[in-house]
């Protein structure tokens, strides 16, 4: 399955709302811009690698910088995902320290929540331009914003092509440990790979891990993407908040291959 064309097919629910990113980027084409990420996981990982395809497509040229790093370019991106929420400070800091620094902003797409996040998008002094990569995200930043545009989008992993694997054998239960998490107990046989990554590690080492497997059962997003664009049965569960339903219902619900499993804390079978 070529990504990017379920991409375009996907677009037409929310056609009044969606602006394609590279449609929008293709403005910066050529040029370079300073580029904020976060340390992250294998989730972050596959966006990022996600988020290169379309730069290297666009010809746009990164300069990573971190939050006491001088600006380079007079315009920033900030790396899509899910650190401009409450339970993460990473964005939300680096923007409070620059909101004066560059004359346009482009967050890529993300899971945004939280009054701190919209006090902070407020108070940038450039041209924001939000991508939220879920309509609840979308929703609440449209709803409050007093500046910029807000743009719905995909999350930038599902930029990632990946080439078909054999269907593989037994099932891997990959689930979150920390304050995500709502499981009272985790499955035996748990392994937490996303855990293991960062922001630019290579894929192969998650690829290889996934594809031995026939079915996946998860409540880390990116496991669940990835997984599913390997072609794997992928059960998503719920994390603490709308993260992992607001993404399935948006971005996944289309593909055979994966389903959302909403079951209350302790419902979980323990799939050995």
């Amino acid at each position: 399955m070529i990504v990017l064309v379920k991409l375009a097919f996907l677009a037409h629910a929310y056609s009044m709302e969606e602006l394609d990113l590279k449609d929008l980027l293709e403005k910066y084409r050529g040029k370079a811009v300073d580029f904020y990420r976060f340390p992250g996981n294998y989730g972050d990982s596959l966006i990022w690698h996600g988020t290169k395809i379309l730069l290297n497509e666009l010809n746009i040229s990164e300069n990573y910088v971190e939050i006491d790093s001088p600006k380079n370019n007079d315009v920033l991106f900030i790396d899509g995902g899910g650190n401009f929420v409450d339970y993460y400070s990473d964005v939300r800091d680096f923007l409070i320290k620059k909101h004066n620094l560059y004359r346009e902003i482009v967050i890529l797409p993300h899971t945004i929540f939280g009054d701190k996040q919209i006090e902070v998008l407020n108070n940038l002094s450039g041209d924001a331009i939000v991508f939220c990569r879920e309509k609840v995200s979308f929703d609440f930043v449209k709803r409050n914003i007093l500046k910029g545009d807000v743009y719905l989008w995909h999350d930038c992993a599902f930029y990632n092509i990946f080439p078909k694997f054999p269907e593989g054998n037994g099932v891997l239960n990959v689930f979150r440990k920390d304050k995500e998490s709502v499981l009272d107990n985790i499955p035996n046989f748990n392994n937490d790979l996303s855990y293991n990554g960062y922001a630019t590690k290579p894929l192969d080492e998650l690829i290889n891990s996934l594809k031995q497997y026939k079915e996946i059962n998860t409540d880390r997003l990116h496991i669940a993407i990835c997984a599913t664009l390997l072609g794997k049965k992928v059960n998503l569960f719920p994390n603490s908040y709308y993260k992992n339903q607001a993404v399935f219902d948006y971005s996944l619900r289309d593909f055979p291959n994966i389903s959302f499993k909403d079951q209350k804390v302790g419902d979980l079978p323990d799939i050995t």
